[in-house]
């Protein structure tokens, strides 16, 4: 679809799929991550194990959780819902039951010992539709009752500001699907929001909050998923709707970054008995860009332009 001379195209993402592949490629943002979700305090250098998030009903058949970690000894079951109009709280304790009987179950003839997961769900819209709270109600054959409040996220309802401060970028990268269906008079702040939100990406690159391969690829989320929503309103938007959404938002300059940790490492490996490993460092990390850059089916011209690599030498490291 071409409006106002830009080719704005509709994108098939998988918000959960996106979520899990973005935490698994750092335990430290990981845990920022469960942090800020839940207020827990689980130090940055923990440890982080992804489990089997399958299991298996009596029918055969498989019940598979989004996003499912075990942090410094505790399970986190994680659900990224789209809008909440399925029947969420029924889900969530079958995740958390099969997961418990795969990875916190013990037993001996006499005695079952279970330790469920953390569960929590986050909705990426909301709707009439959308419970505000899920709740488990259990009752024992003996009279016992517990009744328990599933934490829940609703991203629509945090503001930009609360998602950079609670360390949520990596489902703030979805943010801008809660403009939808765009219209006129959500226009200027979907406008706003957009150039916060890639802002506020920079800001944590930058910082060393999200690691600048990690943020290209949020970054390319967040491109499409404006694309996305642009598609959507498009007949409602009108004419209204012109390019400088695509042209002025402020993408990360990821060549600008790579620039600057070269510089930070040479200075580094000027240090004695630091020089070999700084080197392989580098290489491991350049490596990884270039790797993550070709999963997105990023040309290779563009890779060189993001990287200053020559032909060559993404050549080379495509073999690491």
């Amino acid at each position: 679809m071409i409006i106002n001379g830009v080719e704005v195209q509709q994108h098939q993402l998988s918000y959960d799929k996106i979520l899990k592949g973005t935490l698994e490629q750092s335990d430290e943002m990981t845990i920022r991550f469960i942090n800020g979700l839940l207020g827990e305090n689980i130090p940055l250098n923990a440890p982080v194990e992804w489990l089997d998030k399958e299991s298996i009903t009596d029918k055969n058949t498989a019940i598979i959780a989004d996003y499912y970690p075990r942090i410094g000894g505790k399970i986190y079951a994680i659900e990224v819902e789209e809008d909440g109009s399925g029947n969420m709280a029924l889900r969530v304790f079958r995740y958390a039951v099969g997961g418990a009987m795969l990875h916190s179950m013990t037993a001996t003839k006499a005695e079952l010992n279970i330790t469920f997961p953390q569960p929590c769900v986050i909705f990426l819209q909301s709707t009439k539709t959308t419970p505000q709270k899920l709740i488990w109600n259990i009752e024992f054959f003996d009279g016992q009752k517990i009744k328990l409040e599933i934490p829940t996220i609703h991203l629509a309802k945090l503001s930009i500001e609360e998602i950079v401060k609670r360390d949520l970028l990596p489902i703030g990268q979805f943010y801008l699907r809660s403009f939808e269906k765009l219209t006129k008079k959500k226009l200027a702040a979907f406008k706003t929001a957009a150039a916060s939100l890639l802002a506020e990406l920079k800001n944590a690159v930058d910082c060393g909050v999200i690691p600048y391969h990690i943020g290209l690829q949020m970054q390319d989320t967040i491109r499409k998923t404006i694309e996305n929503v642009i598609v959507k309103s498009q007949e409602e938007v009108g004419a209204i709707m012109t390019t400088d959404i695509l042209e002025t938002i402020p993408c990360i300059d990821y060549l600008e970054v790579f620039a600057k940790i070269e510089e930070r490492g040479r200075a580094e490996g000027k240090t004695e008995g630091m020089a070999e490993g700084k080197a392989e460092g580098k290489a491991e990390e350049r490596s990884l860009i270039v790797k993550n850059a070709m999963q997105m089916n990023m040309s290779i011209t563009d890779i060189t332009k993001l990287t200053g690599l020559t032909y060559a030498e993404i050549d080379t490291l495509m073999q690491l």
